[in-house]
């Protein structure tokens, strides 16, 4: 069968679809490889197994009813493409590799009205994908009331938030030109996916440096969330708050009046939270990870694929604080001297690559361990959802939604982004209904915090 009939049999009508998709990949050769190396940051997260579910989800909503037909047919040229996505993990013990697998665009993307989208939603992030799945990235596509639920659910391995942020960016683009200019949808990223081009935009100087920021020392804490004990028996639960624009703005202007970012507000908010609820002292020292988009040393984001490019600063307070306004001024001090390295985030990369690059997987698996230390909590802060970045045609999404994987207690991730001004934030768990009603409780003095400026 010739590619034009492979295409056809896909599912996709558009002749000239087709004719532009075989034009690019023959542009294009990694498009049409069988075996895609597994890169640095894939082998870290796939050692994250051990810490997590490694699923990332996301959700963005539209006030109205997407074309399903348009929706497929972008969907298939992605797959084409973007082939990790259509990939098994081999995770052979010498070097894992991805192998390009054959699919069903079913497989890959699950369209229809539902009757209840809260369940649907549950249903959805509940899911599992196993590293030899023939699709590493699920998406439900639901109609309810007149709008259109697009959902996420992708193996971390492929790319981080920054990487999805890209990647839907680009899909909303392609969905866009073909639906109202009728341009076939063939233009997503296939650049390089290695965690090297971090420094590419260094002088040949600042790269030396930065290449020899082996030690990445992470401060160790006793403090954490007060879960439920490991039972064996623990499922995926995700608690989730929204604040709307009129508190979280005025929370924000008073971080700004004291010289904080709305990070550190974040931070703060989250560490005044855990206080309250695991009764610490004003005298506690704790350490709460910051996540890191590492593209900020990346001039031209158009010449890297859809990958990771994620480091953590360590926001490590000797005190926790009296209240919530000292805590913030704690944390301010605290990451703007973090700040002052020009190297932030980069340090232990090129250990990490050496391990990986110069050992069986399954010996670099086996040291990177020995010196990982998982952070206990951290916040991972998406940022600001821009709408007109993620048009499916005429208009954008009205509401968004992000929750990271879920992480093996005791560890507690917080992901946040803002969407019309309004903060939307999560904690995805594997643990029971006691862990839950835990979680609810420290959302209710999270929001209280924000509420409180």
């Amino acid at each position: 069968m010739d590619y034009n009939e492979y295409l056809r049999n896909k599912g996709i009508t558009c002749e000239k679809v087709i004719t532009d998709l075989t034009a690019y990949r023959d542009a294009h050769p990694v498009t049409q490889k069988k075996r895609l190396p597994t890169e640095m940051y894939d082998k870290v997260n796939l050692m994250c197994r051990n810490y997590m579910d490694r699923l990332a989800r996301f959700e963005m909503d539209y006030d109205f009813i997407a074309d399903s037909d348009i929706f497929k047919t972008v969907a298939i040229c992605c797959l084409e493409t973007v082939t990790i996505l259509r990939s098994q993990v081999i995770n052979h013990p010498i070097a894992p590799y991805w192998k390009v697998a054959d699919y069903e665009i079913s497989d890959f993307v699950d369209i229809r009205e539902v009757d209840d989208i809260q369940k649907a939603r549950e249903e959805f992030f509940s899911r599992e994908i196993p590293l030899k799945s023939n699709v590493q990235m699920n998406l439900g596509v639901y109609y309810y009331e007149g709008r259109t639920y697009v959902l996420f659910i992708w193996n971390h391995m492929c790319f981080d938030g920054g990487g999805f942020k890209m990647f839907w960016s680009d899909f909303c683009k392609n969905y866009t030109e073909y639906a109202l200019h009728g341009v076939p949808p063939v233009n997503f990223s296939v650049g390089s996916r290695e965690y090297a081009e971090v420094y590419r935009d260094f002088d040949k100087k600042t790269a030396k440096k930065a290449k020899m920021q082996l030690a990445n020392v992470s401060p160790r804490t006793k403090v954490t969330f007060p879960f439920t004990p490991k039972n064996g028996r623990e499922k995926v639960v995700i608690v989730s708050r929204r604040i709307p624009e009129e508190y979280f703005s005025r929370a924000c202007l008073y971080a700004k009046s004291v010289g904080a970012t709305v990070t550190d507000l974040l931070l703060a908010c989250y560490i005044d939270a855990l206080g309250k609820i695991a009764k610490l002292k004003a005298s506690d020292s704790l350490s709460v990870a910051c996540a890191m988009d590492l593209r900020r040393h990346i001039k031209d984001l158009s010449r890297i694929g859809y990958t990771n490019h994620v480091s953590f600063m360590h926001c490590a307070i000797e005190r926790k604080g009296s209240d919530l306004r000292e805590t913030l001024l704690l944390v301010r001090d605290k990451t703007k001297e973090l700040k002052n390295d020009e190297f932030m985030g980069l340090h232990g990369l090129p250990l990490l690559n050496f391990a990986y690059k110069n050992m069986f997987y399954f010996q670099a698996e086996s040291v990177v361990k020995l010196f990982y230390n998982n952070p206990q909590m951290s916040v991972s802060n998406v940022g600001k959802i821009e709408p007109d970045l993620f048009p499916l045609g005429a208009s954008g999404p009205f509401d968004a939604f992000v929750a990271g994987a879920a992480k093996n207690k005791p560890c507690a991730v917080m992901t946040a982004l803002t969407i019309g001004g309004a903060l939307s934030a999560s904690i995805c768990l594997r643990g029971n209904e006691e862990d839950r009603q835990i979680l609810e409780s420290f959302f209710t003095e999270f929001e209280n915090n924000l509420k409180s400026f």
